[in-house]
């Protein structure tokens, strides 16, 4: 396989793996989304936004990867790398949108009196 192949194979890897994985988390994250926002309309927004930052940002970090074929690399464990960096970027990308949500979830905040009324 020419390496040019190779790039091209796992970059299609990284585009069924992102998808795929922005399917999982789809259902889970338009519910709490809408449960944030108050509208469909504005959760359908944010979840768009997330679908495509879930996608891009692997994509990214797959491209940058550049591998080196040779005698001395094997193309499968060059495309495993390049894999692996998409990973990181898809959980890099889920890391930051989990915690941005994660501010926004309202926390029910203790009542707690200060002494006696007098």
């Amino acid at each position: 396989m020419n390496p040019t192949s190779a790039f091209l194979t796992d970059v299609g890897f990284v585009a069924v793996l992102s998808i795929g994985l922005v399917a999982y988390v789809k259902g889970h994250l338009k519910s709490l989304l809408i449960e944030l926002c108050g509208t469909a309309e504005r959760a359908n927004f944010w979840l768009a936004f997330s679908n495509v930052t879930l996608v891009l940002v692997p994509f990214i970090f797959a491209l940058d990867y550049r591998p080196e074929f040779g005698s001395d690399h094997n193309f499968i464990f060059e495309m495993a790398t390049q894999l692996k960096h998409a990973i990181i970027g898809f959980v890099i990308a889920l890391s930051s949108l989990a915690v941005t949500v994660y501010r926004f979830i309202p926390r029910d905040k203790p009542n707690v009196t200060m002494g006696s009324p007098r």
